[in-house]
């Protein structure tokens, strides 16, 4: 009896003795599952992440505008057309004015070179090369007298509107004065993207060509680097420039292709097209629109 009831007893202390241990782990294994171990905090949550507030970029008419506002404060009285494109993907970075006819003056001399270059089916012979290309890099007006009145005067205009679908440009009233051509901005975008994208690979490079190399100083002495190439420095440009006088108004036109960096592809169309103040010198006429055009430097990146 003694027997049975030792084995009973030493039963019940060994039980006793393991139990509290279990109790132990399980518990350990509940506060486990909600919270550190060694802590007697609840969980520290992470902070999510903050995005910092973005600056709104300013749209089209705000950059145009500030664009205008630096070319008048320059020349008092301009009126100005502006035209800034993205060929890449179609964004307009800066618009005003886009469907306002302005005097081309010599941006002209690009429908006259695309005119001559669509006649030889873009495979331009040595003669014609020679001729555009100095046509174009030091805007010679006599070259484009000669091809102007061998090829048609207005007609050009005209043959190349209908070529490259131009809703805005028109010949000269006096068919003797090529750079009283009347074009709107989005007209000239509408040209260098026709030459960006469709002109054949022999005409396209002769003519860009060209408009990389124009020369600081014109033909006839004037300084051709106003607007983007003195605004744009430190960018790749391809450019065709026009000025002119006449006693109601003095024109000067700072048009292009530009790449954001060099080596990388002429991607925008720059076109600033103004018609200022009669009396107003060439070079306050192309200082304003450099003054103008630096403001692009925020968004052609």
């Amino acid at each position: 009896m003694w027997l049975i009831a030792g084995c009973l007893l030493a039963a019940v202390i060994a039980a006793s003795s393991t139990a509290p241990s279990a109790l132990a782990n399980a518990h350990e294994s509940n506060t486990l599952a909600r919270r550190p171990v060694g802590t007697g905090t609840q969980p520290v949550e992470t902070p999510e992440a903050v995005t910092p507030p973005t600056t709104p970029q300013p749209t089209p008419a705000t950059i145009a505008q500030q664009m205008q506002s630096a070319i008048e404060a320059a020349s008092p009285g301009s009126t100005v057309g502006i035209d800034v494109v993205d060929l890449g993907s179609g964004a307009v970075l800066a618009e005003l004015n886009t469907d306002q006819q302005f005097y081309t003056a010599s941006v002209v001399k690009l429908l006259i070179a695309l005119d001559k270059l669509e006649s030889q089916d873009w495979q331009p012979d040595s003669d014609t090369t020679s001729q555009l290309q100095q046509m174009l890099s030091t805007s010679d007006d006599d070259i484009a007298d000669t091809l102007w009145d061998a090829d048609g005067g207005n007609e050009i205009v005209t043959r190349m509107t209908n070529l490259l679908g131009l809703t805005g440009t028109e010949p000269p009233e006096d068919p003797a004065q090529w750079g009283e051509t009347r074009t709107t901005p989005k007209d000239v975008v509408t040209l260098f993207e026709y030459l960006d994208t469709t002109v054949l690979l022999p005409a396209r490079t002769l003519i860009l060509g060209a408009l990389h190399d124009t020369t600081q100083i014109s033909a006839d002495g004037t300084d051709q680097y106003f607007g983007i190439p003195n605004a744009l420095t430190g960018d790749t440009w391809a450019v065709k420039q026009g000025w002119m006088s006449l006693d109601t108004s003095t024109t000067m036109d700072t048009t292009g292709l530009v790449a954001a960096a060099p080596g990388e592809p002429l991607r925008y169309a720059v076109v600033v097209l103004t018609s200022q103040p009669a009396d107003t010198a060439w070079t306050a006429a192309g200082a304003a629109l450099t003054a103008g055009v630096t403001l692009l430097r925020t968004v052609i990146a």
